[in-house]
């Protein structure tokens, strides 16, 4: 069962780059066209916000994925070899409490204050 396991490693990733992708997209796509070539870290901490929250939400089906994954062991080692999804929940939520608390508000504050009048 140990392939299950780097497939699903494999998926994480891919879902990861995918998520990173549009969100990128989004942002282009939706920008205000005075803000085309400035405001570089407030448009990376909007793309690694809107990453965080898709992915927070995107890990419930990877944590049941990994559950299941020693369900059907063939040897007794198998549950070793899952994702340690405890860490990356706390990761995830640690990251959360970052951004809302400390990163964003000085991004909005930086993104306000440095218009040009």
């Amino acid at each position: 069962m140990g392939d299950f396991n780097l497939a699903l490693v494999i998926v994480a990733i891919v879902v990861c780059i995918i998520v990173f992708i549009f969100n990128v997209y989004l942002l282009v796509n939706y920008q205000h066209p005075d803000d085309v070539n400035q405001a570089y870290f407030p448009k990376f901490v909007v793309v690694l916000g809107l990453s965080v929250a898709a992915i927070s939400i995107l890990m419930l089906p990877a944590d049941v994925a990994n559950r299941h994954a020693c369900r059907h062991a063939i040897y007794n080692g198998a549950c070793n070899l899952t994702l340690p999804m405890k860490d990356l929940w706390l990761a995830v939520y640690i990251l959360d409490a970052i951004l809302v608390f400390f990163v964003i508000p000085f991004a909005m504050f930086y993104y306000e204050g440095d218009q040009d009048k």
